[in-house]
């Protein structure tokens, strides 16, 4: 049923246009977004909206979402803070969890996570959506960055990633995220949207209320 119901929300980002509700109108509660009861972020930063990313690299939307939330953030004022949480919906989806967790560990996210994407989907020098997981080609990437890789893929299956991949895991299923990519806002409100550019859009719409209360 996860997996069906990841494949029409994918199926439905990559089919739907992006002025799929005018944009001038005004997001609706229960339509555009649901407010989460008792929500608050999986990391709250202090005297920061905290808007969460849900994504994991093999997800072909995900890296066709990427750029344009790299161009909405260039706008975003520096009270708002983007955390991204790796989704691990699928056993291919689990290793680049990991991957992620282990780059955030030993500091490389910011030389890493536009790096990991291109070669998925661009280079295919790594395994995408559907493939065989391969961890030990993934920690020889990461190599490329200034890492061991066996201390890489050591990490990647150690207590502490695990620990994070498990955490982060009952946190989207406590704010209901069914597919990637997703937003969250301030842990009070999930994002839903009939295409990417109208999800930043009501995202946008719900930082300003965070704001004001």
């Amino acid at each position: 049923m996860k997996r069906f119901l990841l494949s029409m929300f994918l199926v439905g980002l990559a089919t739907a246009p992006d002025t799929a509700r005018p944009q001038e109108s005004v997001p609706v509660a229960g339509e555009d977004y649901v407010v989460i009861e008792n929500g608050h972020p999986l990391d709250a930063v202090e005297g920061k909206i905290v808007v969460e990313e849900f994504f994991n690299y093999a997800c072909p939307a995900c890296n066709r979402f990427e750029p344009m939330l790299l161009t909405w953030l260039r706008d975003l004022p520096d009270d708002v803070q983007l955390m991204h949480i790796p989704a691990s919906f699928r056993p291919d989806f689990v290793p680049y969890a990991r991957a992620y967790y282990t780059a955030e560990m030993k500091g490389l996210i910011d030389k890493t996570h536009g790096a990991v994407y291109l070669a998925i989907h661009s280079t295919h020098q790594l395994p995408g959506e559907g493939e065989e997981p391969d961890e030990e080609r993934i920690a020889a990437f990461y190599a490329n960055y200034g890492v061991d890789a066996s201390n890489f893929l050591r990490s990647m299956r150690g207590f502490g990633v695990d620990s994070k991949v498990r955490r982060a895991t009952e946190y989207m299923k406590r704010v209901g995220i069914t597919g990637t990519p997703s937003l969250v806002v301030n842990g009070r409100y999930l994002v839903r949207a009939a295409s990417m550019g109208d999800m930043l859009r009501i995202a946008s719409y719900l930082i300003e209320q965070e704001r004001k209360s």
